[in-house]
């Protein structure tokens, strides 16, 4: 069998109702746009439907699988077990509940066709954020850039990776700040990072948990404890990653 264009990776906890319509739009814009697909559905030790529902869809269509977590191991880990199982050349994480226009998926491809090894997808706004929600993220967003003087615009949103960025990189975070040490990381090994505008799609069904206190205060302390690793290992230096190396 062919290696798949791309891996799609879609962490869910509780999320019977969403899945079947992402899985159903996602696949249709993926062969809309001829790529070899595979959708992985990560399943977070849901205690609804939701690995019943993923079973049946990947009864329906072969290019989908199932993965299924003994237990409930929180945000971030459908990413950690997205990356180990992922068969495809790029991997990209979409959510349960979509959150994008699938309209914008093929500005994805296209910049990665074109040279860049990540591409970052910027989302159009925030309609559905509450005032607290939107402080936290303006903060987080402030805050990355500071510390690790990143130029990105955002970096909890839709990415794409090239699958050989991560054979070299250990994820030490376990939570919503996964997504940015996985950018700061990339940065680091040379690799090239493109921002592409999406268009995003507010939640429909389910209930959205990256704002929840405890989540918060789990970014932090993430965000805090790499920034500390990440001075030292600056300190001491480091070799070049897969991308520089391929220069």
């Amino acid at each position: 069998m062919s290696t798949p264009d791309v891996t799609i990776v879609i962490p869910a906890y509780n999320e019977e109702a969403s899945l079947p319509p992402t899985v159903s739009a996602v696949a249709a814009k993926l062969r809309e746009l001829g790529k070899r697909y595979e959708l992985l559905i990560v399943d977070d030790g849901s205690t609804d439907g939701t690995a019943t529902v993923a079973r049946e869809l990947a009864a329906q269509d072969p290019g989908v699988r199932l993965v299924s977590h003994e237990r409930n191991r929180g945000p971030g880990s459908g990413v950690v077990t997205g990356i180990a199982e992922a068969a495809g050349e790029a991997v990209m994480f979409i959510p349960a509940d979509l959150a994008m226009d699938l309209a914008d998926l093929h500005k994805y491809f296209e910049a990665a066709d074109a040279g860049a090894d990540v591409v970052v997808g910027l989302r159009s706004d925030r309609r559905d954020y509450s005032a607290f929600r939107k402080l936290v993220s303006v903060v987080n967003i402030a805050l990355v850039r500071l510390l690790f003087g990143m130029r990105l615009r955002q970096f909890n949103y839709i990415h794409l990776y090239k699958r050989r960025i991560f054979a070299e990189m250990e994820i030490e975070s376990r939570g919503v700040f996964m997504a940015a040490e996985v950018l700061i990381k990339a940065r680091d090994q040379g690799c090239r990072l493109v921002e592409v505008e999406v268009g995003y799609v507010p939640r429909q069904t389910g209930q959205a948990s990256c704002g929840r206190p405890g989540v918060i205060a789990k970014a932090v302390w993430e965000l805090v404890r790499f920034w500390v690793r990440w001075v030292w290992r600056r300190l001491r230096g480091s070799g070049r990653g897969p991308c520089a190396r391929r220069r």
